[in-house]
């Protein structure tokens, strides 16, 4: 039986470690790269064409307002107000989603006007097949904020 010093054993190990954790990262990224391509995940708001530029659409039913900029971006935000989760609601004569509970107000990009809230709305990511728009609505992001990054462009 061959002895194994103790300098050898412990680099076998660390090696044995960092292959694991290739590995791990690399089969993570093949999940990732398969789950934003599967659509079952994406919820389809429709055709590009159809929304205008300024104009906020609710989704009701997917619990998010998706809302096309002034300069064709798209955000599409959650429905749910950040300070204790009411359905928010958005008010056109204000120009502003506005939360029924305890009056948070917040801009189309979901950034904070008015407290009680202390964040901006949830974000859903969005991508783009064809000429169709498709949002995210199983996985919200959580921001504190709102960033120019977060709006996505055809």
């Amino acid at each position: 039986m061959k002895k194994i010093d103790r300098r050898k054993f412990f680099k076998g190990l660390v090696y044995s470690l960092v292959s694991l954790e290739f590995a791990y990262v690399f089969f993570r990224l093949l999940k990732l790269d398969k789950t934003a391509l599967d659509e079952t995940n994406y919820y389809e708001a429709g055709d590009i064409s159809f929304f205008e530029k300024g104009r906020v659409y609710p989704f009701s039913s997917a619990r998010f307002f998706l809302y096309c900029l002034d300069d064709g971006g798209f955000i599409a935000v959650s429905s749910r107000c950040t300070h204790l989760g009411c359905i928010i609601q958005f008010n056109a004569d204000h120009d502003r989603f506005e939360c029924p509970c305890h009056a948070s107000a917040f801009e189309k990009s979901g950034e904070v006007i008015m407290s009680p809230a202390t964040r901006a709305l949830d974000y859903y990511p969005i991508a783009f097949k064809g000429d169709k728009v498709l949002v995210d609505n199983s996985r919200p992001c959580r921001r504190s904020k709102f960033d120019q990054s977060q709006v996505m462009y055809v």
